[in-house]
Order: structure tokens, then sequence, then C-alpha cells
């Protein structure tokens, strides 16, 4: 059985990295195919994350990306899609296996599924407002045979969307099962790899990215955010630079900007899992609009301050707090939650997802009628 892996971004392959190890292990055919901000300098070249991991990438598309105005990122897509289908007309895979929403994920899908390569994807069934990756997420789902989903409710959706129930399996989230198995940094350690003055005795995470359709409304809720930090000097807040989306350079700047003059801040394009989950592991609190905050954080017991809409739609653990983007809403949530533990579990983690993912794998390796590409629409009765 010959499957093919896809990755456009670090987080994407953070999730599927498990997956693809436990497959090799057993002996299956896998490729990986590496693209979208894994090769670009400004998202911090994270393929070699994937080179540290002694993985081998199979075929790199590199795309050149110089602004992400819509019809820049318009341009990769279809270049994308071009350069994907070059790829598998040369092979002939089993299975083709995507992870998330990104518009690249989406580029990548259309050509397996022209190919008549059946589609595994993951993370199918979640909503997320006031971005593209909504719609994204959905289309590859509708282009998809076999789901993986990270909650009940989401295969729920996705038998609203008019898929099989049994080609539905629930195995929870890959960022909650990742979690559980990546040994990560003291906070010593961390500070001393990241550079932060051990005079900061406490860590927040700022991970905060444009909402598409409020793009203005974006733009303050950052300048609140900024307001906010000055109120707090003896906090280190670390921000992670948001990943390719429309005028996603406009916030960039912006970011880099305020950091570059204020001394407790610190700005990172790619930190890797190990890095990522040990900064999540030794903050205090989480700070934007990140999904990483919904789907992650609560694993390490922390609470998230979540801004605005992006995000709404998703199943919250009790740990999320929505919070006006305001700095005096900031200020004092902040304050609250800044030293309380989370006793709340994460919604998304079962403790057998990679068992569940694998066995599905080998049921589909030994049975090769449930790899048939040909789907209906079902109703709901």
């Amino acid at each position: 059985m010959k499957i093919c892996f896809f990755t456009g971004s670090r987080a994407e392959y953070g999730l599927i990295k498990d997956i693809f190890k436990e497959l090799k292990k057993k002996n299956f055919h896998v490729d990986l195919v590496v693209s979208g901000s894994h090769f670009l300098r400004e998202y911090g070249f994270s393929y070699k994350e994937i080179l540290s991991d002694n993985i081998k990438i199979s075929k790199s598309i590199r795309i050149n990306l110089k602004r992400t105005t819509s019809y820049n990122i318009t341009k990769m897509f279809a270049k994308t899609v071009e350069k994907i289908n070059l790829y598998l007309k040369k092979k002939k895979f089993d299975l083709f296996v995507v992870v998330g929403d990104r518009y690249e994920t989406f580029a990548a899908s259309i050509a397996a599924y022209i190919n008549n390569i059946p589609i595994c994807h993951f993370h199918g069934g979640e909503l997320s407002f006031n971005s593209l990756d909504d719609n994204f997420r959905h289309s590859i789902s509708k282009l998809s045979k076999i789901h993986f989903v990270a909650h009940k409710n989401y295969k729920k959706r996705l038998l609203q969307l008019g898929e099989n129930k049994n080609n539905i399996i629930i195995s929870g989230g890959l960022g909650a099962d990742a979690v559980k198995k990546v040994e990560i940094y003291s906070k010593d350690k961390l500070k001393e790899i990241l550079k932060i003055s051990k005079v900061y005795k406490k860590l927040i995470v700022v991970n905060y990215y444009p909402e598409i359709h409020t793009l203005k409304k974006s733009e303050e809720s950052l300048t609140s955010i900024f307001k906010t930090i000055l109120h707090f000097k003896n906090v280190c807040f670390v921000f992670t630079l948001p990943s390719i989306d429309t005028n996603v350079d406009i916030f960039k700047k912006k970011i880099i900007d305020f950091s570059l003059n204020n001394q407790n801040c610190k700005v990172f394009a790619n930190l890797g899992q190990k890095k990522y989950f040990s900064l999540l592991n030794s903050s205090n609190l989480m700070l934007g609009n990140s999904s990483s905050g919904i789907l992650e954080m609560p694993s390490f017991a922390k609470y998230t301050l979540n801004i605005g809409e992006r995000q709404k739609g998703r199943i919250f653990s009790k740990s999320i707090i929505q919070t006006e983007p305001n700095p005096k809403s900031l200020i004092k949530n902040i304050n609250k939650y800044i030293d309380k533990i989370s006793r709340f579990k994460n919604p998304f983690y079962k403790s057998n997802t990679i068992r569940i993912i694998m066995n599905k794998f080998i049921q589909m390796k030994k049975n090769r009628n449930l790899l048939n590409n040909y789907k209906e629409f079902l109703d709901i009765k």
C-alpha cells in the first residue's frame, strides 16, 4: 500500500509526523511531499525540522511568495496544484493523506482528487470563523473518502455534509495526542535556548492572526494587545508569527516593530514542535486567537484568553476564556488567570489516538475495497 503524506506548514507536520513514523515501522510505503511555508525564510525554514527528525522528504515543492495579497496567494495556490499534479502523475499512490484547512492543503487535495487518489483527511468537521480556512476545510472534507475527526460533534458535522458514517473515525485531536509524547525542555533550559532573560519569572505566549473579513478590527485588537503589554513590564511576552494568510505581512511587520522597541517581547517565526510545546508548558497563559490555544493549551493545564471570532465554532475547554479586545478587559483577565492552573480536561484528548488511526490503516491495507474512490452524497434522514 503506497501512501503519500502532504504538509504545507510546520503545524501540519507536527500533527502527522507520529503517524508517518508509525506507518514506516509497520512497513507501509510512505512518501512525504513538503511545500507551502516550509521553504520560506520568513517562516523559519521549517523543512529543517523534518530533516532533523531523520524523515526523508520525497518531494520538495518550493513556491515563492513575496507578498501575501489575495492575488499572490491565488497564484501560489495554482502553482501548488500544478507541481503536485506533476508528481502524482509519476507515482501510483493508493492514498493521499492531508491534515487541516490550509489553502495549500486544499490545492494538494484538488490535485489528488482529479488524479483519482482517495484522500484521507484529519481534523475535518471543525468550524473557525472569519478566516478562509473554514471553507477550505469543508471543501477538503467533501473531496475526501476517509475522515479522522477530533470529536464526536465534528463527526455529526461531516454527516451533515453528506459523508458516510462508516468512513468517519473519531480519533481525538492529533495535537492533544502529540503533547503527551514530546520530550520538553525545562523552563531554565528553554529560556537559555530562546535567550529569554532570567529576570522574567512569568511568560505569556501571544498567537494573534488577522481575521480576514474584519481586518481593520483585527489591527485595532493587535494595537490593544500592544497597549496591554506596556502595562506588564515584568512579564515576558513571546510572539509566534502568524502563518501565510491574506495580508498577514501587515501584522508581521507590526509585531516585529513593536517587539524591537520593547525588551520584554520576543518574536519567533518557527520554534519547531519541541520548543513550542516546551514554551506552552513553561508559560503562564496564552493570549490571541490561534487554534493552538483551543486544541493544545488545555493539555498543559493553562488558560487561554481568546480574542475575536476566529475560533468561534470550535468546542472550547472551560480553560478558554473569551475576552474583549480592549486593554481594560485584557489587563483584568491577565491578572485574574496568569497564576491559575486549569483543572479542566482537554476535550480533544484520547489516550489511544494513534492506535485507533493505525487500526484503520491496517484495515485499509487488508481490504482495498475501502479505498474505492467512489462516494455518494448521503442525505440526513
